[in-house]
């Protein structure tokens, strides 16, 4: 019966649309052509409200007392959903059946290259503070970097991604218990391939499905391919 199927919660990632989870939609309703029970929530300082600045752990108690009612959840979560869902799973074990990461954030990159690029950019900024007044060299500063999500956010989510980013999973992967399924799109810039491969030396249970031909917005550039997956992983 349909009572008895778990209960599938979304997570969007990090986005500057007015509504991100309405791009899930097509998902969902693909996963609810199952009898699946499907909700995608909206979530503070995107769709709902944010006053001060959160992190991770503010996110994982505001999850908690949204999900306090539910079991047998399975989570799915995509980029910055993908970091609360693996951080949820880690602290609420008993509670997600199944885990559903796709592109994942939740890790600062080990490359040379991404090390060089943090360290030159911290400089950059400090050195483009002192020589300039205005907001034009810290603006392009930023443009550089590839930030243009922190450019175009308002003080509070500036300030909320700076907090995020601070929390790396490394440390909690080992507390996850559910079976986990990593999707990845092939030709991903935005999440590295090592961040999948970090989710699967932390957690237990995992299987990796790499799209080919996809990027970051695997779900809604390959929605039917994500959704069967997500399928497959409830009835593995």
């Amino acid at each position: 019966m349909a009572s008895e199927l778990p209960e599938v919660i979304i997570l969007h990632g990090w986005s500057r649309d007015a509504a991100p989870s309405a791009k899930w939609q097509p998902i969902a309703e693909l996963l609810r052509a199952t009898d699946l029970s499907v909700s995608v929530l909206k979530l503070p300082g995107f769709e709902l409200p944010l006053e001060q600045p959160w992190g991770v752990d503010e996110y994982i108690d505001w999850l908690a007392q949204q999900l306090a009612q539910k079991q047998n959840i399975v989570l799915v979560g995509h980029s910055f959903g993908g970091h609360l869902a693996a951080t949820y799973a880690a602290r609420y074990p008993k509670q997600v059946q199944k885990l559903v990461l796709v592109a994942s954030a939740g890790f600062r990159s080990r490359s040379f290259s991404a090390r060089l690029k943090r360290t030159g950019f911290y400089h950059l900024a400090k050195f483009g503070k002192k020589i300039s007044s205005s907001n034009t060299l810290r603006h392009m500063l930023h443009r550089l970097a590839g930030e243009r999500d922190y450019l175009e956010a308002n003080t509070v989510m500036r300030e909320t991604m700076r907090k995020v980013i601070e929390h790396e999973l490394d440390a909690e992967l080992q507390n996850i218990t559910a079976e986990t399924t990593i999707i990845w799109g092939e030709n991903d810039g935005i999440t590295p391939m090592e961040f999948a491969h970090r989710l699967q030396a932390g957690i237990a249970q995992t299987k990796l499905e790499l799209i080919a031909n996809a990027r970051h917005g695997v779900p809604f550039t390959h929605s039917q391919k994500v959704a069967e997956l997500i399928l497959g992983a409830l009835y593995a």
